[in-house]
């Protein structure tokens, strides 16, 4: 299994497997690998791992990703001992590890589950029982034909079983049930090795309790004629108490004893003996039972089968919990391979060059609060020589926002090439968006047409943050306020108006989302455009550097709280010569 591990920086020593496909770097708390450093972005990296060969891409972060100290660009292969630089970590990508690392917790307990109970065996140690005498009903109390066990973490029991007997019965148990790990087969698979162990068992049931509502249901029934019983007998005394107390029941003889003289259902199937054992996880939580019965006088359940189904339960909790992990596991790498995919259609999407314009130099910055955002940009470089710059914000987070983006990227650059102006661009976008039947959709919207010859900027606001401009002498004002109308999507018919600026020789034009000034420290406080104003009034410089400024400031402002929103920032920057 390939690792990556920390050669300096923060964690210095610090080993990361990477066992999934897709592995994020960056310090954002959901990240696979968490990187505590301020100058690392929040989503810095990925390593992707296909058939056995990995790859490195970086997720356009601020400062870059370095391997063996070349910046890299797009998707970069590793070979082993390359050495990745995020800012001021040092790792080393190591293909063949000498160390054995872990594997999940569900697949470790599958390899090991023979050898765990061959141990066992091998130490005489029954597994997790205690015997208890009890006598009566209401203390609670049982007849002399009633034992428990309860379930405990003592192993220091000795078993009464035949040890051979007891090592064929649980290692054909755990061959039965195997790696198999869907619920629906393991636990009938589970039943039809319990018939054949114990010979008189004529009905059984195994009952679990739901994940969501965490009601008790029967999952799996079988009768001696091999089929799935038709009636189910469930005395809910015995169950319940199993599972309240994690305590096993037996009960050599039903008619004999008190606790059942109430059970109607049991007195209907005329059963003699039955034994309930729960099912208990390692966090000691009884998640269901075992339960099964005879109608056979002469061949009733004895203290020893308890002790074995005892023993067996615990194998059978370990084969379901895995199943259950199985399919969490199974749930959560469909949607990783989703988020993934969209991640990989969203970032390309966003451009990966600036324009190329006499006087003018563009700076940019993206990052997503989650791994798959909603904010948007783009440069259009249109046949005339204007360039359009959009950006825009889409009304939620994950794949459906992301597939939205992808949308309105199309449309953007379709609209601006067959429209005469970018008042009707924006209008026929609007109409588009509204009546795509994405549903209850909008989205903020900010088109800036750029025109180097006359040095102008045409703006077309759809209910986004006015952009700012900032003179040469440091003041800054707001662009555009008076035309800006509702974001896109939510009237189809309605149209759009422009306003123009000059852009004078020392003059920035900034734009963002709502993740900038809506971002909230620690103390909840919210970041501001008034602070957002100041910052850009006091700070000079290239384009770039400005923005890098705008982003350090809120991360500084921040702390450690997490972003709850993307971030996404444009500029254009028009030379005083």
């Amino acid at each position: 299994m390939a690792i990556l591990q920390v050669i300096s920086g923060a964690a210095e020593g610090t080993q990361f497997p990477l066992m999934a496909d897709r592995t994020i770097l960056g310090r954002h708390p959901n990240c696979q690998v968490v990187l505590q450093s301020g100058v690392v972005s929040r989503h810095h990296a990925q390593v992707l791992e296909s058939h056995g060969t990995f790859y490195i891409e970086d997720l356009r972060s601020r400062n870059g990703t370095f391997v063996n100290d070349r910046k890299i660009e797009g998707r970069t292969e590793l070979q082993d001992g390359d050495e990745l630089r995020l800012c001021d970590i040092l790792l080393q990508f190591v293909l063949y590890p000498s160390t054995s690392y872990p594997v999940a917790a569900a697949e470790e307990q599958r390899v090991n589950l023979e050898a765990e109970t061959m141990e066992s065996l091998k130490s005489g140690v029954l597994d997790q029982s205690q015997i208890f005498a009890v006598v009566g009903e209401d203390a609670p109390s049982f007849e002399s034909s009633t034992s428990i066990r309860k379930l405990s973490g003592d192993s220091t029991q000795k078993s009464t079983i035949d040890p051979s007997v007891k090592l064929k019965a649980i290692l054909e148990f755990t061959q039965a049930l195997g790696r198999d790990l869907q619920i629906e087969s393991v636990l009938p698979k589970m039943l039809g090795t319990l018939f054949n162990i114990f010979p008189q068992a004529e009905q059984g049931f195994v009952l679990l309790k739901d994940a969501e509502t965490g009601k008790l249901k029967v999952k799996a029934s079988r009768t001696r004629g091999g089929g799935e019983a038709e009636t189910v007998a469930v005395s809910m005394t015995v169950v319940r108490h199993a599972l309240q107390t994690l305590e096993s029941i037996l009960s050599r003889n039903i008619s004999d004893d008190s606790r059942f003289k109430r059970s109607t259902a049991l007195s209907r199937m005329r059963i003699t003996s039955i034994m309930c054992v729960p099912m208990v996880n390692q966090d000691e939580e009884g998640i269901g039972v075992i339960q099964i019965v005879t109608r056979d006088d002469a061949r009733a359940f004895s203290e020893e089968d308890l002790d074995l189904l005892a023993s067996l339960a615990t194998q059978a909790t370990m084969a379901v919990e895995n199943a259950r992990l199985h399919e969490e596991h199974v749930l959560r790498r469909e949607l990783e391979r989703d988020l993934e995919f969209a991640t990989q259609v969203q970032l390309g999407f966003l451009p990966k060059s600036r324009p190329n314009v006499p006087d003018y130099s563009f700076g940019d910055y993206y990052e997503a609060a989650l791994s798959v955002g909603g904010d948007y940009f783009d440069y259009i470089s249109l046949p005339d020589g204007r360039v359009a710059m959009a950006i825009g914000d889409v009304a939620g987070k994950g794949m459906p926002a992301a597939l939205l983006m992808a949308r309105l990227y199309s449309s953007t650059r379709y609209q601006l090439l067959t429209k005469k102006t970018v008042e009707e661009a924006v209008s026929g976008l609007n109409e588009e968006i509204g009546s795509s039947g994405l549903g209850h959709r909008f989205i903020t919207f900010l088109l800036m047409l750029i025109n180097p010859l006359e040095n102008t900027l045409t703006i077309v606001n759809a209910g986004h943050p006015a952009p700012l401009l900032r003179k040469r002498d440091g003041q800054v004002a707001q662009l555009a306020r008076e035309t800006s109308s509702l974001p896109l999507g939510i009237m189809p018919e309605l149209t759009y108006q422009s306003a123009t600026v000059t852009i004078a020789p020392g003059d920035t034009i900034i734009a963002y989302t709502d993740g900038v000034t809506e971002a909230m420290s620690d103390e909840r406080d919210i970041y501001g455009a008034d602070r957002l104003t100041k910052l850009l009034s006091r700070t000079n410089g290239p384009i770039g550097e400005l923005i890098s400024r705008v982003v350090e400031d809120v991360e500084g402002f921040m702390g450690d709280a997490t972003s709850r929103d993307d971030t996404c920032i444009i500029g254009v920057h028009r030379s005083e010569s």
